[in-house]
């Protein structure tokens, strides 16, 4: 039976989310990250899609994108990752389904959501504590606002900031006080988190209230839990029923013991 064709959306601006099954960390060597980015670059002006933002993680990428048409999206996504899934299974010598699902997409509907969902995805390796500055991850559209390149030029600086010269630090800066959030991924965190949760109450035997009243077990399992989905340092300190600088200093602890080694 064939799928039925994925609905029509009021905006022309999408923020895309694609994720590894079982959350593998499907993008984890850089030879990855590299051959996803450069599907991208190969096959967007076939679809006349515009990329005005992309983040390239190790279990999922981020992409916001413009489309005119519905199913040019969806023909370009479903391109670039079945090409990616082909190339995948070859060098890991594996078969069947390497997305959790074709991908996630939500509609822009305003200017600030706009620029709330490009800071936001330019931020995900911070917040994930890969990098301290977002200009220090490789595989995001940031350094390419800095210097225009790639997908990011005259035409595209235009449509999202009105202008052509901005100062993206100080701008990002000015927009990263509220956590932004994509609805459609929320949904399949707290599936995730559910999952976890239950999983981890059986193998403490323990209630998670009870659980997390432990200050040692909060002290393991929230690097556990980062590592495992993605999620941000606010959503960590909600399910942890804890404040988030608390999130992050266990997270900074955690990062610089394990670089020692």
């Amino acid at each position: 039976m064939p799928r039925k064709s994925r609905r029509n959306y009021n905006t022309s601006f999408f923020h895309v989310i694609v994720q590894g099954i079982n959350k593998e960390y499907i993008f984890q060597k850089e030879i990855y990250k590299k051959k996803y980015l450069n599907l991208m670059i190969k096959n967007y002006q076939e679809y006349n899609v515009k990329i005005l933002a992309y983040c390239i993680m190790d279990n999922h990428t981020h992409l916001l994108i413009y489309s005119e048409n519905n199913q040019k999206l969806s023909d370009f996504m479903k391109k670039i990752n079945e090409d990616y899934g082909r190339f995948y299974n070859y060098m890991e010598n594996r078969v069947g389904h390497v997305f959790r699902n074709r991908f996630l997409a939500e509609e822009i509907t305003s200017e600030k959501y706009l620029v709330d969902c490009l800071v936001y995805i330019h931020n995900n390796p911070v917040k994930a504590n890969i990098v301290r500055k977002c200009d220090e991850y490789q595989y995001s559209s940031y350094y390419d606002y800095l210097k225009k390149g790639r997908f990011i030029d005259d035409d595209a600086m235009e449509m999202v900031f009105h202008t052509n010269q901005i100062n993206l630090l100080e701008y990002e800066k000015r927009h990263t006080k509220k956590d932004y959030y994509f609805k459609e991924y929320e949904n399949a965190l707290e599936e995730n988190m559910k999952e976890i949760i239950e999983s981890l109450e059986l193998e403490y035997k323990k209630s998670w209230n009870y659980i997390i009243k432990e200050k040692s077990n909060i002290e393991i399992l929230v690097p556990r839990v980062k590592q495992k989905i993605d999620i941000s340092n606010y959503q960590l300190a909600k399910y942890f029923k804890i404040h988030r600088h608390r999130v992050e200093r266990i997270l900074m602890r955690y990062h610089t013991k394990n670089n020692r080694k």
